[in-house]
Order: C-alpha cells, then sequence, then structure tokens
C-alpha cells in the first residue's frame, strides 16, 4: 500500500520557489517549510477547456484574463489578507487551495463563473473538494503541493464540462448543512474516475450559476447503465442458443474452452520482471540516497516510505546485489539523515516539519533494515551489521510505543483507541515478527515483543468479518468496502506469525481457519485486471477527531499481494488438500486472465511504492514456484 493519484500521492506544479505567478500567491521560503504540517484544506481546482486547441497567443491572453479574475475575487482576497491561500498555476487552469473556510472554495467559484459570462470565449470548468493537504519543497527546490485534496478536486473536475460547477459528497454535506444552499446541489451518484476510483458527486447550480447539463462523461456512463437491462435480456436469449448449440456439440469432458498457460511460464516472465523492477527502483534514486515517489518524474518528492519499501523490496529477491551496494548504503544514510528525533522518533510523510511520524514508515525501515542482514549479497561489515541491529531495536521500541491498550496500532503516537487502524497494526506486527525471525536480532531481542505480536495479532483476529475481510477503520459502523490487498497483506504477516514455534497455536484458531477458507473461496478475484480494482482508503477514516493529524488516502494494491497469499495457502498444512487445489486453481485463473497485461501493468503506473509492493510479492511467488510449491 502506497499514496495513489486519488489516494494522496504527491501533486507537483513544477513552480520554482518564490516565483511569483502573475501575482498569485506563492509558497514562502524557509519560514512557510518550518510552519508545514497536514491540514485540511478546501481546493479549487479549475482548467479551460479546450485550452491546447488555441493559437499559443490567444493561449495567454485567456489564461491572463482568468488569472485575472480569480485575484479579484472576494474569497481569494480575503484569504490572502490572512495568509490563508496557496494559489497555482497547472498549466492551463489554476489551483486555489483555502485554510481558512470550507465555504471559500464553493463562493469563489460562483463568483467566477458569473464573471465569465462577461467572457464568453473563456470556458472553465471546476472541481470542488476538502481533504488533506501538505505543503513541501522537493528536492529541485520547487514549491509542490501534497495530498488527497487536492488531487481528489482535480479528479472532481475532470469529470465536468464547460460551465460546471462539481463538489465532492465530503463538501456536499457541509453545505447541506444550509437551507440557502440545498437547492443548488444536485446528486450525480458515484462517478468512477481515473484508475477505477469511485467518487460520489453532485453538481452545483441554480439559474444563475453553474451548468444545469448532465456532464458528458457521467452521462455516457449512465447511458451504458441504463442499457444493461436491454442488453442483458438480449443476451441471455443468444446464451440460451449458445448453451442449446453447446450441449449438442460440446466437446468431450475435460477439453479446455480456452487456452490455459502453464505456471512455468508465468514464473519464467515475472522472474524477468523482477529484474526490471530492480532496476526501476534504483533508477528512482535522487542523489541524496533517496527514492523518488516516481522512477521516471524528474522533479517527484523523495520519500523515506518509498525509500524503505524500494529496499525491502530489493532483498526480496533471488537476485544478485553487488553492482548495488553503493546504492543500498546511500538509501539507507539517506533514511538515517531523515529519521526525527521530536516530538515524537520516526518519519513523516513527505520528510518536512509536520510534527506527525508514521507507524508504517517506521515499520517499513524496520523492515528493510532486517531483510539488509537477511541479504545474500552482503551489505555491511561487522561493525556496520551491529550498528544496524541497534537501529533495528532503537525503532522496534518506537513501534512499540505505539500499540494501543486494545492490541492494536495507532498511525501516529497520540493515545487514543479511535486512531487505531488495521494497515498500521499488520505492518507493526510484520515488522516485529521478522525481528524475532531474524537470527542477529533475535540473539540481542530474545522474547521481549512477543506479548505486542501475541495482543496484536488477537486484535487482528477480532477485527476479521467473515464474507468482508479486514477494513481500515474497524472502529467505524455501517462499512461495506472490501479491501481485499489489505485482507491479503493481514493474512501474509499473520502466516510470519505462525511460523515461529511460540505462535504456533495460532494454525489452528478458527478466526484465522475461516479468513484463510475465505480467501481461498473468493472467486470474484479470478477475472479481476490487475491493473484495477485497488482498494483506497475512503475520506471517513482520513481525519483523527480531537487531532491535527490527516492520514493521507492510501492504496491497497490486490494483486500482489493476493499472489503471495495464495501462493502461502497453496501449501498450507492447515488446509485440506482440495482447498490448497483450490488457492493454486484460483491463482492460475487470476493469471490467465492477465496474460496480456503482466509484462507491462507496474509500468504503467510508473509509481515506486507500485514497483517495490510488486517486486516484494512477486519475488515470493516466483521463489515458492521455483522450489516446487
Amino acid at each position: 500500500m502506497r499514496l495513489t493519484p486519488v489516494g494522496g500521492l504527491l501533486y507537483h506544479c513544477g513552480i520554482p520557489k518564490g516565483q511569483d505567478l502573475g501575482n498569485l500567491t506563492p509558497v514562502s521560503d524557509d519560514k512557510e517549510q518550518k510552519e508545514a504540517k497536514m491540514q485540511l484544506a478546501h481546493v479549487l481546482f479549475m482548467d479551460i477547456v479546450a485550452y491546447s486547441q488555441l493559437p499559443t497567443d490567444e493561449q495567454s491572453n485567456v489564461l491572463a484574463t482568468l488569472q485575472q479574475i480569480v485575484r479579484g475575487t472576494a474569497e481569494v482576497v480575503r484569504a490572502k489578507e490572512q495568509d490563508k491561500l496557496i494559489s497555482l498555476a497547472t498549466g492551463d487552469g489554476i489551483a486555489l487551495v483555502f485554510f481558512n473556510d470550507p465555504m471559500a472554495p464553493v463562493q469563489c467559484a460562483m463568483e467566477i463563473n458569473r464573471a465569465l459570462k462577461g467572457h464568453p470565449n473563456i470556458k472553465v470548468r471546476m472541481g470542488i473538494h476538502s481533504g488533506p493537504v501538505d505543503k513541501i519543497v522537493d528536492v529541485n527546490d520547487s514549491v509542490n503541493v501534497a495530498g488527497a485534496g487536492i488531487n481528489m478536486a482535480q479528479r472532481v473536475m475532470d469529470s465536468g464540462d464547460a460551465g460546471h460547477i462539481l463538489v465532492s459528497r465530503r463538501v456536499a454535506e457541509d453545505l447541506a448543512h444550509y437551507s440557502t444552499w440545498q437547492p443548488l446541489l444536485h446528486d450525480l451518484e458515484e462517478v468512477e474516475v481515473k484508475h477505477g476510483v469511485r467518487i460520489h458527486m453532485f453538481n452545483l447550480y441554480d439559474g444563475d450559476v453553474g451548468n444545469a447539463n448532465l456532464p458528458e462523461k457521467i452521462r455516457q456512463k449512465k447511458k451504458k447503465g441504463l442499457l444493461a437491462p436491454a442488453v442483458g435480456i438480449a443476451v441471455l436469449g443468444i446464451v440460451l442458443v449458445v448453451a442449446a448449440i453447446y450441449f449438442v456439440n460440446r466437446e468431450p469432458p475435460g477439453t479446455p474452452s480456452k487456452p490455459m498457460w502453464p505456471e512455468s511460464e508465468f514464473a519464467a516472465l515475472l522472474q524477468k520482471k523482477t529484474e526490471t523492477w530492480t532496476e526501476a527502483i534504483f533508477a528512482a534514486q535522487a542523489p541524496n540516497g533517496g527514492l523518488k515517489a516516481s522512477p521516471g518524474a524528474a522533479d517527484a518528492t523523495v520519500q523515506a516510505w518509498a525509500t524503505a519499501q524500494g529496499m525491502t523490496a530489493v532483498f526480496s529477491t533471488q537476485n544478485n546485489l553487488e553492482t548495488y551496494i553503493s546504492k543500498i548504503r546511500n538509501a539507507f544514510d539517506y533514511i538515517e539523515k531523515k529519521r526525527r528525533r521530536s516530538p515524537a522518533e520516526g518519519w513523516n510523510f513527505y520528510d518536512n516539519a509536520n510534527p506527525y511520524t508514521i507507524t508504517e514508515i517506521n515499520g517499513w525501515v524496520t523492515l528493510a533494515y532486517i531483510k539488509s542482514l537477511d541479504s545474500k549479497t552482503p551489505i555491511w561489515n561487522a561493525a556496520e551489521r551491529q550498528d544496524v541491529v541497534k537501529r533495528i531495536i532503537r525503532d522496534l521500541e518506537e513501534i512499540k510505543r505505539r500499540q494501543d491498550p486494545s492490541g492494536g496500532w495507532r498511525p501516529i503516537r497520540d493515545g487514543n483507541i479511535d486512531y487505531v487502524r488495521t494497515y498500521s497494526t499488520v505492518i507493526a506486527v510484520w515488522a516485529l515478527i521478522e525481528a524475532r525471525r531474524s537470527a542477529p536480532v533475535k540473539e540481542l531481542i530474545g522474547s521481549q515483543y512477543d506479548e505486542n505480536i501475541r495482543t496484536g495479532t488477537n486484535w487482528l483476529l477480532r477485527n476479521y468479518k467473515e464474507g468482508q475481510g479486514w477494513v481500515q477503520n474497524p472502529g467505524r459502523g455501517s462499512q461495506k468496502e472490501q479491501y481485499d490487498g489489505l485482507t491479503a497483506q493481514a493474512l501474509f504477516a499473520l502466516s510470519r506469525v505462525e511460523g515461529v514455534a511460540e505462535f504456533a497455536y495460532l494454525k489452528s484458531d478458527p478466526t484465522y481457519l475461516a479468513a484463510r477458507k475465505g480467501f481461498v473461496k473468493n472467486r470474484q478475484l479470478a477475472p479481476r485486471a490487475v491493473d484495477k480494482d485497488n482498494s483506497h482508503i475512503t475520506d471517513a477514516d482520513v481525519g483523527f477527531t480531537g487531532s491535527e493529524f490527516i492520514a493521507e488516502g492510501s492504496t491497497f494494491l490486490w494483486f500482489p499481494w493476493t499472489l503471495l497469499e495464495l501462493t502461502q495457502l497453496s501449501s498450507d498444512a492447515g488446509l485440506s488438500p482440495e482447498e490448497q487445489r483450490a488457492a493454486t486453481q484460483l491463482r492460475s485463473d487470476i493469471l490467465n486472465t492477465n496474460h496480456e497485461l503482466l509484462s507491462s501493468y507496474a509500468e504503467s503506473s510508473n509509481f515506486t511504492y507500485q514497483y517495490a509492493e510488486n517486486l516484494f510479492c512477486v519475488s515470493g511467488y516466483v521463489n515458492a514456484i521455483e522450489n516446487g510449491k
């Protein structure tokens, strides 16, 4: 799991620090960075429709007019006076990030929409969303805005046409509390946007502002939905005819209905991919040693989280890492330099002044260090290995401090049972058990973290939901979301726990057994595309009551973790032979469904976390196949 375009990865605007954007408000220099922290922002994203089709000179004139209109709006003037606004040029539009009032972007959008009626040649669409953002300066000294808030606002805007003011459900819920706004909100229901993410949107309009027409993209999707019943009836008739022909002319039993590729072919293909992905991970390395969020973007932000995931992944392969030793050592140097000692030890999302350090990053760093000790390619000399073990124990202690009395883990150190999250718990348990399994670490820690592992494991088992699996925030009721990637990762972590003798009792735990059996039976995974249907943390789970901390909306990759877990289950002695074969068959069906996508699906995303998580999981699969599992 890592931050995604919709779920909160960096939004880069490519603006040198301090540059005047036609008198739009730039982020200030050092003072702003020192005061930076993750905040809830209210974002208005707008762009000029068909901008690229305009003549070059007209592009400049149209954009200058739009900027002038924006600068003159009452909400922009007010927010600038209060120092509660970041305005960013986005090439063919503008992003306004307000920090003062959730109504500000809506009022601003309406004022801009009215003003544009006097400029019929300027076609603008707008999208509004409230969500977490962070102000950062990247490795190239450029101002960036990171977080789900700005990314989601752009996705909302992308669904509209000229004149539309579209708002997310989160914004609509704020507006709906006031009778004056209610008549302007028109429900568009859930809309699928980029990367298969679904967003519930509303069209904001009345007789004075906005565009009452249904956005074309949404109309097309709804049209397909309306056609479905009629098509279904026609298809049913065809199916009945085809079925009759089939039963008259069917092949003898056992004849396959479509080509099925052998496991060895997938293993060979994916083995080659591990080499490609390893190269991609190191291609993401910046001069300071850290890994950028995207290997292909020169201006992408360098992150401790991406760096730790990347290092954990490369050590999971059977590939020789001799040529990468200096790069690996530089990556760990970067990680150490970015470690915070106060107010809470560890690493934050974007290596800046945000005071909240994140449990999951701490866990991934611990895993990376452990894997470096166990690497077939020696990375450290004897003295350095001792130092690495000390660093691991240092970070294990911080992980321990973040455990809630309930047994689960919080993403931040602040103590509140409502802050406990499943992914934080999975990563913490995984890091602790890997330390327990590592000979050089176990030699010093013995069983001192066994109770933390036991209570964390019990928390996971208590919060498993049959037929649904694990959800990110079990404390929030009435959830229908299904997080297959998170469930697979939880099962993988638990499989690592049960492999230690002191926790062997877990193998026969009825809840754990039911979870494994349920995963094998999840045939809905078989026809799924590897590059789609990933689950995302919802807006409802990014806020933490009573804290300024706002989590990033993040993505749980279903395919790599499912591939790895089904590989585990195919040889799980706690399952019946039939269930083991069912796990193998489901894995084969998923691979065959995606035969043509496997050669490029990770590359198409070009995100370091996707390379890393796929490399880690696929290496586990390839190693198991080579060992005859």
